[in-house]
């Protein structure tokens, strides 16, 4: 028996949690519309990874691999597969969304972080562990 090892992705997390926090406290900030180009840029990149996120979390639960012992030991092992990339890719779409309300604090536009915090909410209730 195997004991379960979370998937946990180094992907920058303690230099993300730095910037958001120093955007927090004020010790910077930028510029409006350089702000506002690069949180469209993360846009983008959200986007596609949302999409992706969706079908690999329709992925794990994916059935119709027989009823063979072989087949659904098959099944669990892409299922596991599928689960664990989708939780390397909830941790990444969160670390964006941090960044961008860095950006956003950093520009003092107060009704963006709002609406960036409305799509977190949205994108929780559709399963997406977007928290980092």
């Amino acid at each position: 028996m195997t004991s379960e090892v979370p998937v946990n992705l180094d992907y920058g997390q303690a230099e993300i949690s730095a910037f958001l926090e120093g955007a927090r406290n004020g010790q910077f900030s930028f510029e409006r519309e350089a702000v506002l180009e690069m949180v469209g840029q993360y846009d983008l990149l959200l986007n596609t990874l949302t999409t992706v996120r969706k079908q690999v979390g329709d992925a794990a639960n994916f059935k119709g691999f027989g009823g063979l012992q072989s087949a659904l030991e098959l099944q669990n092992g892409f299922s596991k597969k599928a689960t664990d990339g989708a939780t390397v890719l909830d941790q990444i779409i969160g670390g964006i969304y941090d960044i961008q309300e860095g950006y956003l604090r950093a520009a003092n536009l107060v009704p963006e972080i709002d609406a960036l915090n409305q799509k977190r909410i949205n994108l929780a209730a559709d399963g997406v562990d977007n928290h980092s």
